[in-house]
């Protein structure tokens, strides 16, 4: 019974391969699971922006933009507010629509296992998700330094 139970789990093993890190999570991702991470990506417009937001279930945060890169942590208020936020959409469905409108945005975000792009006009139930993600950039990503950075 033994042998049965040590050859199942060598089996197991070899059949699981690596974990792959997530690319962009804080520490590399390696011991961060996928459940406790927030992901925003934020691209497009006139001006051609690109920024992201990588949240692990700490509050440890990587945020950029317009090249620069910034790594801090998240108040307790702050995480719970983007976790709210995020914890109240429905619409996991990724959509191409409006994606072929000129200047538009494209959005994507990943949270609880799950993950949906959405082009131009975000479906209502993220709209406060993201304007909480943008204000999160904002604040520590996108604002000038200052000498306490």
């Amino acid at each position: 019974m033994v042998r049965h139970l040590l050859a199942a789990a060598i089996l197991a093993a070899a059949t699981m391969g690596p974990v792959p890190a997530r690319a962009g999570v804080p520490g590399g991702g390696a011991a961060e699971a996928p459940w406790g991470t927030i992901s925003y990506r934020k691209t497009g417009g006139f001006a051609g922006i690109r920024q992201t937001l990588v949240v692990d279930g700490n509050g440890l945060a990587r945020g950029g933009s317009a090249g620069a890169t910034r790594t801090f942590r998240l108040t307790p208020a702050e995480l719970g507010s983007l976790r709210q936020g995020l914890d109240r959409i429905r619409t996991w469905s990724s959509s191409t629509a409006g994606c072929d409108v000129p200047d538009h945005f494209t959005y994507t975000l990943e949270y609880h296992g799950r993950s949906a792009t959405r082009c131009h006009e975000p479906p209502a139930d993220w709209r406060p998700a993201i304007a909480r993600l943008d204000e999160v950039i904002a604040r520590h990503v996108t604002a000038p330094a200052t000498s306490g950075d």
